[in-house]
């Protein structure tokens, strides 16, 4: 198996991994991240960084991956069409949303069976998803948007994510998946690209992820061998951190340590064992062609690793970390939790470990606060409260951050802070 290298051997990698080529354009993610990369440099230097801080999440929460909090994800599917046939359905949409919770929470019924010799590393990563009940505005919303374009087809240059240019902007990356589906023709054949988490703070409109639709869901448009959903799984993984499992390069590093070093891409649907004992190190089971992060059909992969969900779930709890507290799966009621959020203030934060927290309420009543960690523990809680300015004092917690909610009736907000002594 691939061990987590140093920091430095992990930076000169990455640089490895972004100069080499795909043989592929079945996901862009990588050719264009490259583009980028040549035209702003400081688009690596970002990557590094943030993958420095990944390695210092994975190491200090690797123990508690069986005890992480189940995330939702708030999706917004933005379908531009130039004619009806590009028009896809709800239910083909809905087919995504059902999938990508199938892949990414272990429920597909094509998982590896538990005698397969990697099932011991096939994992529930513990995120969900939902198409958006409520828009950045508070209103109700389906999640779905849909616009007419001129454009014959896209090339994958980011165009359908800008309104001005025939595609549709995107809603608040920091709180939802924005995912574009469109007609990708004109890129030669590419089924999809996503926006990796180190660059939402530099390129918020540039984030999210597009998918080709004749490659999106599993029903009406949907095209074999393509047509399970697995390249919106794919693309999502990239999305939330996760590299090829060739790392981009011949022997490459994905920098996780539970996937089998793979020489390359792997298509089709290989033989299990497929290249074992090979000269990049694969062990007698040979690489992990079934793992979605690879270039197989869609009925041939099946799963992600334990590691795999842990670096996910860092990039939750770091780049995008603004997604645990959406209100994009909530349903909007006749109480504005939006107007909750702003009800509530902490100041300092981030603080030495004393936090000061007012409320504006507009009536006398008795709140909720309640303290966590990142990985969901309850450390403190705090019953009836309804005097204020508050004083919740963490000065025997470590450095880092944390989560307070506050409860309040049937209206409950999460707000984050950070401990640094």
């Amino acid at each position: 198996m691939k061990k987590i290298l140093s920091t430095t051997i992990v930076l000169g990698l990455i640089f490895i991994s972004l100069s080499s080529k795909a043989q592929s354009n079945k996901c862009a993610t990588m050719t264009i991240l490259n583009e980028r990369i040549e035209k702003d440099p400081a688009i690596l230097l970002r990557m590094q960084q943030s993958e420095i801080e990944t390695q210092k999440w994975i190491s200090a929460n690797r123990s508690a991956k069986k005890t992480q909090v189940l995330v939702s994800i708030p999706v917004v599917v933005h379908v531009l069409y130039n004619n009806p046939t590009q028009n896809i359905s709800t239910a083909q949409i809905q087919s995504q949303i059902d999938i990508l919770n199938d892949d990414f929470g272990l429920f597909n019924s094509d998982s590896l069976d538990n005698s397969h010799p990697f099932w011991q590393y096939t994992a529930d990563t513990e995120i969900e998803f939902c198409l958006a009940t409520r828009d950045p505005n508070g209103n109700a919303t389906s999640g779905i948007t849909r616009t007419y374009t001129d454009s014959l087809s896209f090339i994958g240059d980011g165009n359908e994510k800008y309104t001005a240019t025939g595609g549709e902007d995107n809603w608040d990356p920091t709180k939802y998946l924005n995912i574009w589906v469109c007609d990708l023709s004109a890129s030669g054949g590419t089924l999809g690209y996503a926006a990796f988490p180190s660059d939402l703070v530099s390129d918020p409109d540039e984030d999210g992820v597009v998918i080709n639709y004749t490659a999106f869901g599993d029903i009406g448009t949907a095209t074999a061998p393509n047509d399970l959903g697995r390249t919106g799984t794919h693309e999502v993984g990239h999305w939330l951190n996760l590299s090829h499992i060739w790392g981009d390069t011949i022997c490459g590093d994905d920098f996780v340590a539970d996937t089998e070093i793979a020489e390359d891409a792997n298509y089709g649907c290989p033989t299990f064992p497929h290249n074992a004992n090979s000269t990049c190190g694969s062990g007698v089971n040979g690489e992990m062609y079934m793992n979605y992060m690879d270039y197989v059909d869609d009925y041939c992969m099946v799963m992600f690793t334990f590691d795999q969900g842990t670096r996910m779930q860092s990039a939750l709890n770091g780049d995008r970390a603004g997604l645990l507290t959406s209100l994009g799966c909530s349903s909007p009621s006749t109480i504005n939790e939006v107007l909750l959020e702003n009800t509530f203030n902490i100041y300092p934060n981030p603080s030495n470990g004393n936090f000061i927290i007012n409320a504006q309420l507009t009536k006398n009543e008795n709140v909720s606060i309640t303290l966590y960690n990142l990985v969901g523990a309850k450390i403190q809680q705090f019953d009836n409260v309804n005097n204020y300015p508050f004083l919740m004092s963490l000065n025997d917690l470590p450095n880092g951050s944390y989560f307070i909610k506050f409860n309040s009736g049937n209206n409950t907000i999460t707000k984050k802070v950070f401990v640094s002594k």
